[in-house]
């Protein structure tokens, strides 16, 4: 190709991005669309349609779209890197599965890292936990460490193993103490040792970087109930009830506590709080 042709086709993605900026879409997947033709455009252009796609909630255009040009391209692994991120992003795990197992050559920090996520989310929990082992002994440096001893951690509380779920997700919070999910997930762990003040003091630093889960809220209400400080519980009642489940239980946990204190009327009105949520409460 010329210089002539190479100065259009610069043209044209200039054109295209233009035209997104000013709102005009349609009029951009256009331009991108007759780009894809030129081979010296079709892998640019692939990514800026993709994304377009991607952006209105089109997701399976743009799958269709990389798979496509992976059909003509399939040694081309960065697009294979993407492709397999764009699957996981989008929660698509079993496509993923089947995408990276097509591609299964493609090695690297990303790619491996993404294969413990999909057997993870696909339920194949052994296979996950000696991926993300693998994962952490090989690349022992990288920014993907906390996540994957988190989702070891998260595998090790499903088989029950509490001190190994533990020993996971202290090393992950110590590399990187501002994820949310790691401090619930350690309360978590406390909580099934029954180990209550400490499983509070993890779900309070869970909810001081996300106060907005309600379920956590619910989870630190309970904590506090089965520690005996009932006046803090109820304290956090107060935009924490809904219609949930959840909700009915903390009720019926309170009406029990006060029974076992001999306290029937305080205690009744909580169960029947509990039931006007959920009928099928029981004492």
């Amino acid at each position: 190709m010329g210089i002539t042709e190479s100065l259009n086709i610069e043209a044209q993605f200039k054109k295209a991005s233009s035209l997104i900026n000013e709102g005009k879409q349609l009029a951009a997947i256009q331009i991108y669309r007759k780009l894809l033709n030129e081979k010296e455009s079709e892998r640019n252009a692939t990514i800026k349609l993709a994304d377009i796609y991607d952006q209105a909630g089109q997701t399976n255009s743009a799958i269709d779209l990389f798979n496509k040009y992976l059909d003509r391209n399939s040694d081309d692994d960065e697009i294979i890197k993407l492709v397999s991120y764009f699957l996981v992003r989008n929660s698509l795990f079993e496509d993923a599965e089947k995408f990276i197992n097509k591609f299964q050559n493609v090695h690297d920090e990303n790619m491996d890292f993404l294969k413990g996520i999909v057997n993870y989310h696909t339920s194949k929990f052994q296979i996950s936990q000696k991926l993300f082992s693998a994962f952490i002994e090989e690349y022992k440096f990288s920014e993907f460490v906390p996540s994957a001893l988190f989702y070891l951690s998260k595998i090790y509380l499903k088989n029950l193993q509490y001190d190994d779920a533990l020993a996971a997700i202290k090393k992950s919070i110590e590399l990187s103490s501002s994820n949310a999910d790691s401090h619930k997930i350690e309360a978590e762990i406390y909580f099934k040792k029954e180990m209550y003040y400490h499983a509070n003091e993890s779900i309070h630093k869970a909810l001081k970087i996300n106060p907005s889960v309600i379920e956590w809220r619910h989870f630190q209400i309970k904590i506090l109930i089965l520690l005996d400080e009932i006046s803090k519980a109820k304290g956090k009642l107060n935009d924490a009830v809904d219609k949930s489940d959840s909700s009915a239980e903390i009720f019926n946990m309170l009406g029990s506590w006060h029974l076992k204190k001999k306290e029937v009327v305080e205690a009744n009105k909580y169960f029947e709080i509990a039931k006007s949520i959920n009928p099928k409460t029981s004492k």
